[in-house]
Order: structure tokens, then C-alpha cells, then sequence
């Protein structure tokens, strides 16, 4: 898959649609998170009710073709990156990704407490069994990548090799480190194993090619575009984050 560029825009809850999205020059997308059946509706909603951003759609799948149908066509590069408590909410987003051209993202990512009460988010990678049955059943139909947090204390090469042998075809990392900073080991680590995005701390050009020299094929960023609505533009000014790369 050809990426115009090596940013991403990582997804946020609630704030990430297609009319906030495109106006980031990233060459890959992340729609989301999305909620992609009835119980992490229910979820989203009791997030909401204590002030969390939260897309709320009357029926999942509905809601989130809806938006795809937004994306205007171009050479960027699109994924929805989707929270589920079942399977078949997983694999319904997986055909609509496919359907509409674009990667889905697995989210075991989250850790707010209502997705974590019914396995979704960071959930899965204590149960990395489940995730990697999601990995098999989605990766049928679509280009699947995987987020995950770093700094839970787990066996990650393990669980890369795993999510990889599985089907999936990125490992989107946020290298958390508790207290702050990037744990860019960790991305050396599972990018010796297959492609990563590589995401937490990235402020600057030189934060952003640390993440690519330690093996990253691209770089996310997530709440700092919210905070520097021109941090794509500071960052394309880097040869080497500018420039196209082909991911297989």
C-alpha cells in the first residue's frame, strides 16, 4: 500500500469525523474511534454521560458508513478505527472498510473504564487470544492495523508476532512510557517484526524521524493537532517525512 506521506492522524473519539480530518495534510487518515455494535454504543454513551467525547449514532454500522461515505475521493490514504464487544461488530466493520477502500484500525488501545467493563480497548491485550481471533476473522476482508498501548508490563514482542502471523498488516503503537516520554525501544522492538506506526510524544521534526530512525514506517499524531493546527504543515517540511513510502 503506497502512503503519500509518513503522517498519520491518529483517531479521537468523538472528534476525529471526515469534515475534521481533512483538513490535516496526513497520508493516512484514522477515522474514529467508532463503536461498532450495540454493547459499545451503550458504552459511548455512558462515557458521554460523564463528559467524554463520544461518537453516538443510532445504529453502529449505519453510522459509521455514513461517514466513509463523506471521504472525498483522493490519493490519501483512509482507516476507522473501531471498539466492539463482539465479534461480529468487528467483522461488520471490516466489510464496510473493505466496501469503502479503507485499513481498519482494531482499537486495544482505550482504557477508559466503560470499554475495559465489557473487553474492548486495552482489554485485549490481556485477552491477546480474542484479539488475535478479531485479527483472523477481519483480516478476510480488509487491510487490518492494530493499536495498542505500550507500558503495561506485557510480553509485546509475543503478542506482535501473534497479531502479525494473524493477519494483520500494521501494529499502530503508542510507546507510552508511565510518567511520559516515548518508549522508543519498544517501537525498535516490534518493527523488527513487522510494519509499525509509531505514536506518543511526537511534537516536533526531531521527535517525529527519532520515531522513524527507530524503525517506524510512518508517525501519528493525535490531541496536538488540536493544540497546533499546523503541525502537519511544520512536519512536511522534513524531507523524510514528506516523502511516499510503500508498505507491503
Amino acid at each position: 500500500m503506497r502512503f503519500p506521506n509518513r503522517l498519520v492522524l491518529s483517531a479521537m473519539a468523538g472528534i476525529n469525523d471526515w469534515n475534521f480530518a481533512k483538513k490535516y495534510e496526513a497520508g493516512f487518515i484514522i477515522l474514529g474511534g467508532f463503536n461498532a455494535d450495540r454493547e459499545s454504543m451503550e458504552a459511548g454513551i455512558r462515557a458521554a454521560k460523564r463528559g467524554r467525547k463520544e461518537f453516538i449514532f443510532h445504529d453502529p454500522v449505519s453510522g459509521i458508513e455514513n461517514q466513509l461515505r463523506m471521504v472525498e475521493s483522493e490519493r490519501r490514504v483512509v482507516g476507522i478505527n473501531v471498539r466492539a464487544a463482539t465479534s461480529e461488530g468487528y467483522v461488520n466493520a471490516s466489510r464496510l472498510a473493505s466496501e469503502y477502500g479503507a485499513i481498519l484500525e482494531i482499537n486495544a488501545h482505550c482504557r477508559q473504564p466503560e470499554f475495559l467493563e465489557i473487553g474492548c480497548g486495552q482489554a485485549l491485550l490481556f485477552n491477546h487470544k480474542k484479539l488475535v481471533q478479531i485479527v483472523e476473522l477481519t483480516s478476510k476482508h480488509a487491510d487490518v492495523a492494530v493499536k495498542i498501548r505500550g507500558g503495561l508490563g506485557l510480553d509485546y514482542g509475543m503478542i506482535a508476532e501473534e497479531l502479525f502471523s494473524s493477519g494483520a498488516f500494521l501494529i499502530h503503537v503508542d510507546a507510552m512510557i508511565p510518567g511520559g516520554g516515548a518508549d522508543l525501544e519498544l517501537v525498535r522492538r516490534i518493527s523488527e517484526i513487522g510494519n509499525v506506526i509509531g505514536n506518543n510524544s511526537v511534537r516536533d521534526v526531531r521527535s517525529a524521524r527519532k520515531m522513524i530512525e527507530a524503525g517506524a514506517k510512518l508517525v501519528s499524531i493525535a490531541r496536538k493537532a488540536l493544540s497546533d493546527k499546523d503541525i502537519f504543515k511544520k512536519l512536511l517540511v522534513d524531507e523524510v517525512l514528506a516523502s511516499g513510502i510503500e508498505v507491503v
